[in-house]
């Protein structure tokens, strides 16, 4: 009856994971779970228990992958994982020892490429130096290339890549290695909405990075939007287009990092003209919907001052200015010669006669 039991309890607890691993998509790679691939450059240490006459420290990895111990000569190991090489090297030990036991140790990772492709300002290859030690410089003025490296995680690529482009598709990402043969699917929404920090993959040699373009560059989700616009891998800044009764209509970008706002793009573009110093009560943004049509809705500034999204475009309507502000600017421009005329004229006669205005009780 405990047996029977115990096979039920199992079966459930199968079904119930892999129901989870179907809704969820909780996989192995979702955990993160990846093992390292040895290769030209890494340097290790092999520790054998109670034989230290054959232990062996700090060995380097030859460019052919070959490396040289003591004493079963060359082996080649690139492309093994560490668990991998421990045992085929438990094997050769056999040879000389009756029950060897190993301790492998990686003293020191090599750099290494990954591939970035799709959806990034900069795709292309980009080495990773892990080496806590090493002093990495570069030459680039370009300062996202300037960043710290040495843990290899993929949020730090995307930075160093010039971070994505507007239409990229950061809930499928994908990375395959060439090496493993693996492939991790990556959601970066979940990292910037629930802080899920085992979509920020660590990177390991091999790897490729594709990020996935959206249909149209108009197709990202405002709400979305509003998550990663302020990311570090995020866009530096976002262009729009400002046109109407502004005083410089045209392109401009405004900062991630600011006010990616509808009156901040309107500073951004000089203010409202002097015939529209009053800010319109209608303000028409036109914005592509996910098949490319533009769509165009009126808002008003002076009280929803909304967020705008990459290629947003702004028309400002000439707004007219109320009867008593007109004219005292109509006055204003009147008066405005006389006073300087006067200005003009008292300036040069003190400089004429320094005494021209004299202090009251002196």
């Amino acid at each position: 009856m405990l047996k029977k039991l115990l096979v039920i309890f199992s079966i459930f607890v199968f079904a119930f994971t892999q129901i989870l691993q179907t809704s969820y998509g909780l996989t192995p790679d979702y955990y993160n779970c990846r093992s390292y691939v040895l290769g030209p450059d890494d340097v290790l240490s092999i520790y054998v228990y109670d034989n230290p006459d054959f232990n062996q420290e700090n060995v380097r990895i030859q460019p052919d992958g070959n490396i040289v111990l003591t004493p079963m000569g060359t082996i080649n190991i690139s492309g093994l994982k560490m668990d991998e090489f421990e045992r085929l090297l438990t094997d050769n030990f056999k040879y000389y020892l009756n029950d060897p036991k190993l301790t492998i140790k990686l003293e020191e990772k090599r750099p290494f490429f990954v591939y970035i492709t799709g959806g990034v300002q900069n795709p292309g290859s980009y080495e990773l130096v892990t080496n806590a030690q090493a002093n990495q410089s570069t030459m680039s003025d370009r300062p996202e290339v300037q960043i710290d490296r040495k843990t290899p995680m993929l949020s730090n690529v995307l930075v160093a890549s010039g971070g994505i482009t507007h239409d990229a598709d950061l809930e499928n990402i994908v990375i395959t290695n060439k090496y493993t043969k693996e492939t991790i699917n990556v959601n970066l929404m979940t990292l910037l909405n629930d802080g899920d920090s085992d979509q920020d993959v660590y990177l390991m040699p091999g790897d490729n990075i594709y990020v996935p373009r959206l249909i149209t560059p108009f197709a990202v989700d405002e709400n979305k939007y509003k998550l990663y616009a302020t990311a570090t891998f995020s866009p530096k800044n976002i262009p729009i287009r400002v046109f109407g009764y502004v005083n410089r209509p045209g392109l401009i970008r405004l900062e991630s990092a600011d006010s990616l706002t509808l009156n901040s793009a309107i500073t951004a573009a000089g203010g409202y003209q002097f015939e529209t110093a009053y800010a319109s009560k209608k303000v028409y943004i036109s914005r592509a919907d996910a098949n490319g049509k533009l769509v165009t809705k009126a808002v008003n500034p002076r009280s929803n001052d909304v967020v705008l999204m990459p290629n947003d475009i702004i028309y400002v309507p000439h707004g007219s200015r109320p009867v008593v502000g007109k004219f005292f600017d109509y006055l204003g421009r009147i008066f405005s010669p006389a006073n300087t005329f006067a200005n003009t004229y008292n300036n040069w006669a003190l400089m004429f006669n320094p005494t021209r205005y004299q202090v009251i009780g002196k």
